[in-house]
């Protein structure tokens, strides 16, 4: 390396939790808080992974439980054609089938908040209540995409995702997270995330999957069980996706739900008022043994 020029960023090592059997496919996974708590199961939006949704909710006291999507970090992908949100919601059954809790909250961000609302209209008997932040469910206007399209498209699509965007992994994750963010400042958590982990060949064609996949998905979503517990947290200043286009989209499927709009707030809600997301998880989950003077566990994981 020349004299003057900078050194580039020290790697970050990603979080290491359970691999979880499902007879189909293996799940990564981590864990935290109190193996008493009521359980929770966090999903993440699109191109993140589970130590990014963990972070505002790990100390809760609650049974925290987050997966990495299918494709995502340390998780196998999908079969072609079950990539989508539907097929992720099968997936989503396996998982809480192999957990063998009886009822769980879901708690999603963003498009992860798309797979949790299929499996609440197909199976309400194994969700407790639904917190969605930022939820990305309704059928979207056409978006160019350009870089991502161009990362998928035949010949060239291959060298950009493994030659140009896995070795630039911290360049796309640090802009990644400033459009997520804004008009918030990235916070010194987020900036911790494992960028090689997260900005990859691998991610980046799920990413695509999953978005080609998404409007034919959720156009047929049908109302929801209307005694589901609903909950939304939304940034009024979201740069990522419209509020007002989604949140009217569900209170046709679902008009009792409770709403929080925050003012000056972006796409990441969970980082910048972890304080009212954990109260509005508390009151879908109950109250966590951290509330009630009971015990509670560290985080189960390995760095």
């Amino acid at each position: 390396m020349k004299y003057g020029q900078p050194l580039p960023p020290p790697a970050v090592s990603p979080q290491v939790g359970k691999i979880i059997e499902t007879g189909r496919e293996q799940i990564h996974m981590l864990e935290s808080g109190s193996a008493d708590g009521n359980p929770v199961v966090l999903l993440h939006g699109c191109g993140s992974i589970a130590e990014e949704v963990m972070m505002p909710f790990a100390e809760s006291g609650f049974n925290i439980i987050a997966p990495d999507r299918p494709g995502y970090g340390f998780s196998q992908s999908l079969p072609a054609g079950e990539r989508g949100p539907l097929g992720q919601s099968f997936w989503l059954q396996r998982f809480l089938e192999a957990l063998d809790h009886e009822k769980v909250v879901l708690a999603a961000h963003s498009i992860g908040c798309a797979p949790a609302l299929h499996l609440s209209v197909r199976r309400p008997d194994l969700v407790k209540g639904l917190l969605l932040i930022s939820p990305c469910c309704r059928p979207v206007p056409f978006k160019p995409f350009i870089v991502l399209r161009s990362a998928m498209a035949p010949f060239v699509g291959s060298v950009i995702r493994q030659h140009v965007i896995a070795r630039w992994s911290s360049y796309f994750l640090e802009r990644g997270l400033r459009a997520s963010s804004c008009p918030n400042p990235v916070t010194s958590e987020l900036s911790s995330l494992p960028a090689m982990h997260m900005v990859n060949a691998a991610s980046v064609a799920t990413m695509a999957e999953e978005l080609w996949a998404f409007n034919g998905d959720m156009e047929p979503l049908e109302n929801l069980p209307a005694d589901l517990p609903l909950s939304i947290l939304f940034g009024r200043e979201d740069r990522v996706i419209e509020p007002r286009w989604h949140l009217d989209w569900l209170r046709e499927r679902h008009p009792a739900a409770k709403i929080e709009l925050l003012d000056g707030v972006g796409h990441m809600p969970h980082h910048v008022s972890r304080d009212l997301a954990l109260t509005m998880l508390g009151d879908l989950a109950g109250r966590a043994p951290a509330e009630t003077g009971e015990g509670v566990l560290s985080v189960n994981v390995v760095v």
